[in-house]
């Protein structure tokens, strides 16, 4: 039989604890990303509601307006 010699492979006994695989001391993922600029922070975008709420408040006061019916209409409907 033929052994290969592979170090990421090896057998421990089975009657004695396991070895303690150490920590490596590297930087995070976050901290690697942002040393090699590639974690950008975007800038803050001010979006001021009130412009939109303007033209929201027109779109739904036509919207009202062409299902406006008269009276005698709604009558008819309701009967």
């Amino acid at each position: 039989m033929v052994k290969q010699s592979n170090p990421a492979l090896h057998e421990e006994p089975r009657h004695l604890p396991a070895p303690i695989i150490p920590l490596k001391q590297e930087e995070s993922l976050l901290d690697w990303l942002h040393s090699t600029g590639r974690l950008v922070s975007y800038p803050s975008v001010d979006f001021y509601y009130e412009d939109e709420g303007e033209e929201e408040e027109e779109y739904v006061a036509d919207m009202v307006d062409e299902f406006d019916f008269p009276a005698e209409e709604v009558e008819d409907l309701e009967e």
